[in-house]
């Protein structure tokens, strides 16, 4: 019986310290799985977005589309103002375009007043820069990066899930001690498998870590998707309300102009009516006396 214990306590130790040689490398390989991928790829993943931002900004077609005739005003405001992450300042970018306007007193057939068309301009400006980043983010080259991020966070919560499962059924394989009185060896393959088991612990920890993270990254795109419809919103309803006022403002330049045309009309109306005949005003008896020559000649009264 001792042997017997003696031999289940030496198997126990040498499974023990098998499995506490296995722990590290899948703690490492659990640990490479959470830190690789291309969600580690932080600065690669926004070089892209702004890449795509900066090529939706700079193309001609979208500028025509948008701002003709000022479409290379626009590009070379927007240009100027990029920083060193490529990406426009939407305070200056809007700004710049809008003093260029006002100091070269440059309207449009709607708009004659300089101020006010580099305001509408401006605030185009900022339309067009959250349409780009909402392009960037939901278009085709933003969904694909979107889907890789998203399946990357799949295959860690599916890998760190296998990792665990794989260091629980190598310590459930352990044989367990049997108790051996004044048994250093028993102590020392109990103290093994409690060290096996922290270590599980451990791992099982990363693991719902990993599911904890992955939950917050979906939420985390989720929200960000919903904001870039949101200000999609704001872009259109900031659009109708810019070209109701301008609506507005035609509208009251032709009733003006209408106003302006009927006063004149009017006034040269009433002149006329107040300017002297061309005819010549009959003879005064008194103090033209007619012409005895031209004069017919006097009805003579009954009884003369």
């Amino acid at each position: 019986m001792r042997k017997f214990g003696k031999s289940q306590i030496i198997m126990t130790s040498l499974f023990a310290v098998a499995f506490l040689g296995a722990l590290p490398a899948i703690a490492q390989e659990l640990g490479d799985v959470l830190g690789t991928g291309d969600l580690g790829q932080i600065k690669n993943d926004f070089d892209s977005y702004a890449a795509n931002l900066r090529d939706y900004l700079t193309n001609y077609n979208n500028s025509v589309k948008t701002f003709q005739p000022l479409e290379v005003q626009i590009q070379l405001g927007i240009t100027d103002s990029s920083g060193s992450l490529d990406l426009p300042n939407p305070v200056s970018a809007p700004e710049s375009i809008r003093n260029q306007i006002v100091q070269y007193s440059i309207s449009d057939k709607f708009e004659t007043n300089p101020a006010i068309y580099g305001s509408i301009v401006s605030n185009e400006v900022n339309r067009y820069i959250i349409r780009g980043s909402a392009d960037t983010l939901l278009g085709a080259d933003g969904q694909v990066r979107l889907k890789n991020k998203l399946e990357a966070t799949q295959n860690i919560v599916r890998n760190a899930e296998k990792s665990f499962q794989e260091a629980q059924a190598k310590i459930q394989q352990m044989p367990l001690p049997i108790p051996s009185n004044n048994d250093i060896m028993s102590t020392q393959a109990r103290g093994i498998l409690a060290v096996a088991q922290l270590q599980l612990e451990s791992i099982q920890i990363q693991k719902d870590q990993s599911k904890l993270m992955a939950e917050m990254l979906g939420r985390t795109i989720q929200s960000q998707n919903d904001l870039q419809y949101t200000n999609l919103n704001l872009a259109n309803i900031s659009q109708q309300n810019e070209d109701s006022n301008r609506a507005r403002r035609v509208e009251a330049a032709a009733e003006v102009a209408r106003l302006l045309r009927v006063t004149s009309q009017t006034d040269l109306f009433r002149r006329s009516s107040a300017a002297p005949s061309l005819e010549s005003p009959p003879p005064d008896s008194e103090n033209n006396p007619p012409d005895s020559e031209n004069s017919p000649p006097p009805v003579l009264e009954p009884g003369e």
